[in-house]
């Protein structure tokens, strides 16, 4: 028997997917060692190897892929623990980074409002004497005796990585591989990063913040994935380790190791790319996918069965360029910790109790009230049933830590408190959708909303009914989805290049995106990948001529000639117009093509979701116990029935209230709630009554 892996390693749990030859999913949940996530790993690994009754050796002997989604970088970054990193650039542009974009874009009249740190120090960026104009033509050829002096001040200052970002290099990248050569001969243990390889973009401050994250993380990773793929070749490994980048597809660990700052959506892009698996499984169109988990709430849209994807992200307050899947999120999840203010104003998050204390009712330490405290008490959560019974809650910790942290200060009852957290952390999730939805010419009640995560499925229903959405699907592999999504996703190059173009030359752009192809092939050849098996993507960011943003458009993945300008024009003008609403568009304005970019992979082996037979909608059979459990709906608490959903069979039907328990989360069907279980044993929650608002799906 072979198998295939997928591992996503969280702020709270350690998710596994095993996927064997029969396509039968088995899905395990370990706790993440905050301290060392290797270990959190392993232990995954072991317990599916014992599940399978084999050693771990003979285990990972039989893996043909094993898949990993890490928050490594991300966290590296959030915490500062990167390598000490020097900066390289052309004269006279020192301030680039430390100036950024001025830093209050979003709080332009608060008068206290405070810079956003610099991602290193002032005194780790050197100038030397280079220049390149617009078009790539060299001006000023590299000083390297000045190049030699600017790295000995930067490595006697304790750097231990370079980053070199030089102005138009995307246009001519020949000074900064000069620079990347003259470092390697002198120095060759120091970890270098490019920025005419890592965002060859236009954007000369985005450029440079990329650059040097990727050189913060380079040291870092490479140890990390290193050992960890040194490791699990000792244990048996025979396959190398593919990692999931933010783009939503897999590369080898090399790779990674080499262009860190590809990671930083690592884990939370797998759910998104589950979410686009269910959609072509089940024929839905439109998609919102809320992943709540320990410690964040991520929410990614499908529109129209595709990803929405961006090129320019925020993390820790620095704009980058890196090619990702579009995730927002916020500090919303079962670990989030709830506390009232000197204001006596109730808040929960941002701040989370993680894995290590844990909510309150861990027993691990904890003593500040969580989401996953307030569910229990108010009988959502089975405290003799959580991850299936392997880890006992503790109610009596739950209910004491809200009365003193919450309802005492409040002069209200734990109950009261525990239903006003739930309140708040519904509403701040919604207001999360609300932000991908309706701030971008989105109406969330065209929308199904899917729920997965350890908490998704709590307060799925909760948020959709804030949102006026009619359907909401809890997958059969909801609590460790992004791990599915992870083992699910094909080998991606991503490509990108500034070139500013107006669509009467589709020849040059034709060009660009042939040369980025070979590129892609070439690579995938090497790791394996069938030619057949290759498949491109290409987009274009695009504007009018004048704008200063531009927005991501498809292009068609084949040659592109004259004949395609009118489809490219409506494609841009529609999308435009689906952002700043009817009546925005410019018939008379040049459109042009700023970045071309593109996306070639290599298709892996899939799992696929076995066709179960359908049943009638009795679903007595799976009935294991009734417990009180409190719906906002009606104000009280009410004797609830409570379903396995292992038992459940396609064609049940659950009607709310009611809850429907998983080995790794728990669904609440409120009143006026439906649930069937479809032929894949996906849960889909339906709202019954009436409403006078329009819903979708």
């Amino acid at each position: 028997m072979r198998y295939s892996i997928g591992i996503d390693i969280g702020g709270t749990f350690t998710d596994g997917v095993v996927i064997d030859e029969k396509s039968d999913i088995h899905l395990f949940k370990t706790p993440t060692v905050p301290n060392d996530p290797a270990t959190g790993l392993f232990n995954c690994l072991s317990k599916a190897s014992a599940y399978f009754g084999l050693t771990p050796d003979v285990f990972l002997g039989r893996v043909h892929k094993l898949t990993l989604g890490t928050t490594i970088a991300t966290n590296a970054v959030l915490q500062g623990t990167g390598a000490a990193t020097g900066l390289i650039t052309t004269r006279g542009f020192r301030d680039t980074l430390p100036i950024a974009r001025v830093g209050r874009e979003y709080l332009p009249i608060d008068i206290q409002f405070e810079r956003y740190p610099c991602p290193i120090p002032r005194r780790m960026i050197e100038e030397v004497t280079e220049r390149v104009d617009r078009d790539g033509a060299v001006v000023t050829p590299l000083d390297l005796a000045e190049l030699e002096e600017a790295v000995e001040r930067l490595l006697a200052k304790g750097a231990e990585a370079i980053a070199v970002c030089f102005l138009w290099s995307f246009q001519n990248s020949d000074h900064e591989r000069q620079a990347a050569e003259c470092i390697a001969r002198r120095w060759p243990g120091v970890f270098v990063s490019l920025s005419s390889e890592i965002a060859p973009i236009l954007g000369e401050y985005e450029r440079t913040a990329t650059v040097v994250l990727n050189s913060l993380l380079g040291p870092l990773l490479k140890k990390r994935l290193g050992e960890l793929g040194s490791t699990l070749k000792a244990k048996g490994l025979q396959v190398p380790l593919l990692i999931m980048q933010s783009n939503g597809g897999l590369t080898s660990a090399g790779d990674a190791a080499s262009r860190p700052v590809t990671l930083l959506n690592s884990g939370p892009v797998g759910g998104i790319v589950a979410c686009k698996y269910l959609n072509e499984l089940l024929g839905r169109h439109n998609i919102i996918g809320i992943d709540m988990g320990g410690t964040s709430l991520d929410v990614s849209l499908i529109n129209s069965g595709e990803y929405s994807s961006t090129l320019a992200s925020r993390v820790n307050n620095n704009n980058i360029y890196v090619p990702s899947l579009d995730v927002h999120s916020i500090g919303a999840g079962g670990g989030s910790v709830a506390w009232v203010d000197m204001g006596r104003v109730l808040k929960v998050g941002p701040q989370s109790a993680g894995a290590d204390p844990g909510p309150a009712c861990y027993g691990r330490g904890g003593v500040w009230p969580t989401v996953t405290d307030a569910d229990l008490t108010l009988g959502r959560l089975d405290p003799d049933y959580f991850l299936g019974g392997e880890m006992p809650l503790d109610m009596a910790r739950s209910i004491s830590a809200i009365k003193k942290e919450v309802a005492d200060p409040l002069g209200i009852d734990a109950v009261k408190a525990a239903q006003g957290i739930c309140q708040v952390v519904d509403a701040a999730m919604a207001d999360a959708v609300r932000l991908v939805t309706v701030r971008k010419g989105r109406d969330p009640r065209d929308y199904v909303l899917v729920a997965f995560g350890g908490a998704g499925a709590v307060h799925a229903a909760a948020i959709a009914r804030e949102l006026s959405i009619a359907t909401v699907i809890v997958p059969c592999f909801a609590t460790v989805q992004s791990a599915f999504g992870i083992v699910s996703s094909d080998i991606v190059h991503s490509f990108a290049r500034s070139e500013i173009l107006g669509l009467d030359r589709l020849d040059q752009i034709e060009l660009r995106y042939e040369e980025m192809e070979r590129q892609g092939r070439a690579a995938l050849l090497k790791e394996g990948i069938e030619e057949g098996s290759v498949y491109v993507q290409r987009y274009a960011e695009m504007r009018y001529r004048g704008q200063d943003h531009e927005i991501t458009v498809g292009m068609p993945d084949k040659k592109l000639t004259p004949s395609d300008m009118p489809q490219l024009v409506k494609s841009f003008e529609e999308k435009y117009q689906s952002l700043y609403g009817p009546g925005t568009i410019f018939k008379q304005a040049t459109i042009e093509v700023v970045t071309i970019r593109a996306n070639v992979a290599g298709a892996t082996r899939r799992p696929a979701l076995r066709e179960m037979p359908l049943s009638g909608p009795d679903p007595s059979a799976a009935l294991v116990s009734r417990r009180s459990v409190f719906f906002p709906e009606t104000g009280d608490f009410r004797l609830t029935p409570v379903f396995r959903a292992e038992l459940l069979k396609p064609g049940n039907v659950v009607e709310g209230p009611a809850i429907v328990q998983y080995t790794g989360t728990t669904v609440v069907v409120p009143p006026g709630w439906q649930a069937l279980m479809d032929k894949y044993q996906n849960l889909i929650m339906k709202l019954q009554i009436p409403n006078p608002l329009r819903f979708g799906a």
